[in-house]
C-alpha cells in the first residue's frame, strides 16, 4: 500500500511505502512514482485510488502505467472539478447550485474562496481579503446543513449507499476543515427520488464510475451541489460493513461494466459516525501508549503532531442518528482528555500544520 500517512492501524494489516509529503499534508508526485517504480509492473496489478489527485489529475494517467487503475478517467475528473464545467453540468442536470466567478466579486461579503481540486476543505477561505491567482475560484457561501451522497457508479447507474451528515471545524484559519461525517440523513419527502434520478443522469453522462460522493447543503429543504468527488471519499467507510466482501471490491468490479448483481443494502438500524480530531496543541504520541478500538487511523508511537493536524479518527454507532451522536460526543471527550495530557507531557513543537 502507498500510503501518505503511515498510521499505526494500516501498518498492522499491510505493508505500506510512505508517498507523503516531508512537510505537510498530501501526496508527494515524485516519491509516488518512485514507489510505484521500485513494485513489480504487471497487468494483473489492480491500482485503487485516493483522494489527492483532483488538484492535478494528469497523475492518473501516469499511475496506470503500472497496471490496471481503477480511477475515473483524468479528463473526466479535471472537467468535474474546474467550477465553470463542473457547475454548469450539474446546472443542466436539474441541480441548483452556488452562484460562482473565476474573479474576486467586487463585494466580497458572504462569498467563500476556494482552490480548483481542492479537498479536504483546508482550501475554503472566505473570500475578504483573498487575492486573485491562477488556481482560485470565487463562490457565495450558502445557509444550511452540510451534506453529502455516497454512491457506486457502473457507468450507467448510482447505486446509493446513503445520505450523511458532514462535519466541518474550524482550524486556526480555516473555518471549513472536513471533519467527519454521520450516516442515516433524512431528506425531505421526494427529495431522495430527485436525487436518485440526476444521480444516474450524472453517472451516464461522465461514465463514471467506483465508489464516489456529492457534496451539498441542505438549503431551504433543497440541496444546492457544491461539487462532485469522483473518487472514493471517506464516508463509504459509513457502509462498508453493510456489504458482503466489502466495498473495495465493488468498486473494482464496477470498472467492468454495470453491476446487475449489485446487492441491495439491508435494512439497517445502525447508524455509524467518524470524527477526525484535529490537535489543539503540539503533541507526541508516547512510546508503548494505547487507545481505545474505535479510534483509526492512529499515529505511530513516537510521532510529533503540530497544532492543527490532524491526529486520529473516532467512530461511534447508534440505533437513531441521536444516540449515535452521543456515543461520538462522549467518545471525542473522552480522547480530548488523553491527548491533553499527551501535549501536557512533550516538549516544544515548532510549527502548526494549518494556516
Amino acid at each position: 500500500m502507498l500510503d501518505a500517512f503511515g498510521d499505526a492501524d494500516t501498518r498492522a494489516v499491510a505493508r505500506t511505502l510512505p508517498v507523503g509529503l516531508r512537510n505537510g499534508i498530501g501526496l508527494d508526485g515524485a516519491r509516488m512514482m518512485a514507489a510505484l517504480g521500485s513494485l513489480a509492473r504487471s497487468h494483473d496489478t489492480i491500482i485503487v485510488t485516493g483522494s489527492g489527485f483532483e488538484r492535478a489529475p494528469r497523475w492518473l494517467d501516469r499511475v496506470a502505467r503500472f497496471g490496471t487503475l481503477c480511477a475515473n478517467d483524468a479528463t473526466m475528473v479535471a472537467g468535474l472539478k474546474d467550477p465553470a464545467i463542473g457547475l454548469e453540468l450539474l446546472a443542466a442536470l436539474g441541480w441548483r447550485v452556488p452562484e460562482t466567478s473565476r474573479c474576486r466579486p467586487a463585494v466580497d461579503t458572504g462569498w467563500l474562496s476556494k482552490r480548483i481540486g481542492g479537498a479536504g476543505g483546508v482550501h475554503v477561505q472566505s473570500a475578504a481579503g483573498i487575492r486573485e491567482s491562477a488556481g482560485r475560484y470565487w463562490q457565495r457561501e450558502i445557509a444550511g446543513i452540510p451534506m453529502s451522497v455516497t454512491f457506486l457508479a457502473d457507468g450507467q447507474q448510482a447505486h446509493v449507499l446513503g445520505f450523511n451528515r458532514l462535519f466541518v471545524a474550524a482550524i486556526g484559519k480555516l473555518p471549513f476543515c472536513h471533519a467527519g461525517a454521520r450516516s442515516g440523513a433524512a431528506l425531505p419527502e421526494g427529495t431522495t427520488r430527485d436525487m436518485q434520478v440526476r444521480l444516474d443522469r450524472l453517472v451516464r453522462v461522465c461514465a463514471l464510475h467506483g465508489l464516489n460522493g456529492l457534496d451539498f447543503v441542505l438549503s431551504d429543504h433543497e440541496p444546492v451541489v457544491l461539487e462532485v468527488n469522483p473518487r472514493p471519499t471517506a464516508t463509504f467507510e459509513l457502509y462498508d460493513d453493510d456489504f458482503a466482501r466489502g466495498l473495495v471490491h465493488w468498486h473494482v468490479r464496477s470498472f467492468d461494466g454495470p453491476i446487475a448483481d449489485f446487492p441491495s443494502r439491508q435494512p439497517t438500524s445502525v447508524v455509524r459516525a467518524l470524527q477526525i480530531v484535529y490537535a489543539e496543541r503540539a503533541l507526541a504520541v508516547p512510546p508503548g501508549s494505547s487507545l481505545p478500538p474505535w479510534c483509526r487511523d492512529v499515529p505511530w508511537p513516537g510521532s510529533h503532531i503540530p497544532a492543527g493536524a490532524p491526529v486520529l479518527t473516532v467512530s461511534a454507532s447508534g440505533i437513531t442518528p441521536e444516540a449515535a451522536q452521543r456515543e461520538l460526543d462522549a467518545r471525542i471527550a473522552e480522547i480530548g482528555r488523553q491527548l491533553a495530557l499527551w501535549s501536557a507531557q512533550c516538549g516544544p513543537i515548532s510549527g502548526n500544520a494549518l494556516q
